[in-house]
């Protein structure tokens, strides 16, 4: 009976001595650990547009998840701003609101931009690459019209390094400080004199309930593609018939290089028209007073965009699929070209009447095309 035991005190012993890591090396578990390791490689590759896609998708796929929620905190939001004392709801309910708070948003997004530019050009002065560099406009299509010069001197039989990367700082345009002098009156005055002596935004404010969520995504979704068609209408004219642009819009033309301060730059008429564009388009939606203030913070932003010479990868123009955004890049080639591109925030009409720049291999075409070639020294 002694070797039956010893046997099976050698095989215990023989059992425990192995390592507890080799009990976990399973098929299961290696394949696991492949797949996370996999994983976390795919996501530290995705580039940055996909990744604003991704919020962007998931921040509209959780207004619907959480209308309900939404809705009841909208019945609170409403019922604040109709009956509370506090300053920010006496402001709301004041009939100078509207124009109160797109002035201000104009003057965060014109002077946040302002202020990327500026530290991009100071960078390229001292010496610097800035990270937003890759994103300038101005210094891409630089870059580009030296990378076509250096190949058609090759094609030539000149000897080039295609490789040389020259340090291109490109200096901003003159900056429309001279908006608050003269733009800003024209918009405000008449506003403010109609509100004085045709007060009415607090007795139309008592009649309203609390707005949805979908109600208010539905008023702001639909007042920009109203006021985009009404745009491209009155767009297509002033570009179309030589003395509508000579006196009415050639003064938005003066800079062939946008800049955010760009949007500003109107003259009188343009600033009627393109208010009361605004104007008609909600109050033929009947769009709730708190959509017309989102409306308002959002639609003042879209337009800076358009001029803000900056192609980063979270504005519209990357974001929304199938090339359905105008954004920077189209808009920048419409002020540099001086054709195309007639509508403000999406291409539809565009497309429909082919007023857009094709994919021939023209020169000018590049502008608007995603940008393919960053010099190495831009990329980091």
């Amino acid at each position: 009976m002694e070797p039956p035991r010893q046997k099976r005190k050698n095989t215990i012993v023989r059992s425990s001595s192995l390592p507890i890591s080799s009990f976990s090396q399973t098929p299961f578990h290696v394949k696991a650990r492949n797949f996370a390791s996999s994983a976390l490689s795919k996501i530290r590759n995705v580039d940055e547009v996909t990744m604003w896609r991704v919020a962007a998708a998931t921040f509209v796929f959780s207004i619907v998840m959480f209308r309900p929620f939404l809705d009841a905190s909208l019945v609170q939001v409403w019922n604040y701003l109709q009956t509370s004392p506090a300053l920010l709801a006496r402001c709301f309910r004041h009939d100078h609101w509207e124009w109160m708070l797109a002035v201000s948003a104009f003057f965060v997004w014109i002077h946040g931009f302002w202020a990327a530019d500026r530290l991009v050009v100071q960078a390229g002065k001292e010496g610097r690459v800035h990270p937003w560099r890759k994103y300038r406009l101005q210094d891409r299509f630089e870059a580009q019209k030296f990378q076509r010069e250096q190949a058609r001197k090759a094609k030539r039989g000149e000897l080039v390094d295609m490789n040389f990367q020259p340090n291109l700082v490109t200096n901003p345009s003159e900056w429309n400080w001279k908006a608050w002098i003269f733009e800003l009156p024209l918009y405000v005055v008449p506003l403010f004199l109609w509100d004085y002596f045709i007060p009415r935004r607090a007795a139309k404010i008592a009649t309203w309930s609390a707005p949805t969520a979908f109600q208010v995504c539905r008023d702001v979704s639909c007042g920009l593609l109203l006021y985009d068609a009404f745009f491209f209408c009155g767009h297509f004219l002033m570009h179309k018939i030589p003395f509508i642009y000579n006196t009415v819009h050639k003064k938005h033309h003066m800079n062939p290089e946008c800049r955010a301060a760009e949007i500003v730059r109107l003259s009188f008429v343009e600033e009627v028209l393109e208010v009361g564009m605004s104007i008609v388009a909600l109050n033929y939606l009947g769009a709730h007073p708190v959509s017309r203030s989102i409306y308002n913070v959002i639609i003042t932003f879209l337009l800076t965009e358009l001029h803000c010479g900056f192609d980063f990868p979270w504005t519209p123009q990357n974001v929304v699929p199938f090339g359905l955004a105008t954004g920077s890049r189209r808009h920048h080639y419409h002020h540099r070209i001086g054709k195309h591109y007639y509508q403000k925030f999406f291409c539809h009409v565009d497309r429909l009447f082919e007023f857009y720049q094709k994919n021939d291999g023209s020169l000018n075409g590049d502008s608007v095309q995603e940008f393919k070639y960053v010099p190495e020294s831009w990329a980091n």
